[in-house]
């Protein structure tokens, strides 16, 4: 199963910062989504960590980041304090927007992990499930800019 070069599937999700955030509004950026399964747990911890630590160089080559689970919103909130994110958590009710990405379990309420880069015209340019560094992800965006 693949997506690459295909449209993004559009969503609106609310945000731990406590804004709306829709994807359609970010055309023209790279976007990063992180699926993950929860919320303190040590691999997404560790994963959702890396990104953050690595959000300058990221944000540098005009990419936005974000995670994506179902828990609330406020609870998206009190775990960016608690692990000192500097990203968004969007909260994914129902893993709605996961399913739509192929991202969601379906015989468990949780993301399968996921990462999905969505090039500045809303095609999808990388599609991975695991844990794929954020070096990586950096990667493929400088050579798309190269181009």
């Amino acid at each position: 199963m693949t997506f690459l070069n295909q449209t993004a599937p559009d969503f609106t999700l609310q945000s731990s910062t406590g804004e709306r955030i829709s994807l359609s509004e970010l055309a023209g950026d790279y976007v990063v989504l992180v699926f993950y399964p929860k919320n303190d747990t040590p691999v997404c911890n560790r994963q959702l960590t890396d990104f953050s630590d690595a959000l300058a160089d990221l944000n540098a080559l005009g990419c936005r980041v974000f995670g994506i689970n179902p828990a609330s919103a406020q609870k998206h909130q009190d775990f960016c304090a608690r692990k000192a994110l500097h990203f968004p958590l969007l909260s994914d009710p129902g893993g709605e927007v996961a399913k739509l990405y192929k991202a969601y379990m379906g015989w468990l309420p949780i993301n399968k992990r996921t990462v999905v880069v969505i090039d500045p015209s809303q095609k999808i340019c990388f599609y991975e499930r695991g844990t794929p560094r954020p070096e990586k992800i950096a990667n493929l965006i400088q050579s798309r800019q190269k181009v």
